[in-house]
């Protein structure tokens, strides 16, 4: 299994050097389009999204084993607590505290 990336373009040459497959996005609009695209695709176990478009790929994508979503921080979101922070309360219900 292998993973994919969907980053806006100006993050999707830097995962293209590393080997990574990229879909290139800028708007909310062609989630349906790569989300088509990547489920044409048998062997993509894992797809990494830019958080301001995480939502509408686990709507998209939902429901199913494979691919997996996850998410990966932009620099453009505002928040109030760290991304590990936010992410441990999203999925896990409450905030963990290391001491």
């Amino acid at each position: 299994m292998r993973p994919v990336i969907v980053a806006p373009p100006d993050l999707a040459d830097g995962f293209r050097l590393a080997g990574i497959a990229v879909f290139e996005i800028e708007s909310h609009e062609k989630i349906g389009e790569i989300v088509e695209q990547i489920r044409a695709m048998p062997d993509v176990g894992l797809v990494l999204v830019d958080e301001r478009f995480m939502e509408g790929f686990e709507r998209a994508l939902g429901g199913s084993d494979l691919p997996m979503i996850a998410s990966f921080p932009a620099e453009e979101v505002a928040r109030e607590e760290t991304y590990i922070d936010e992410l441990t309360r999203r999925f896990l219900g409450q905030k963990i505290y290391v001491e």
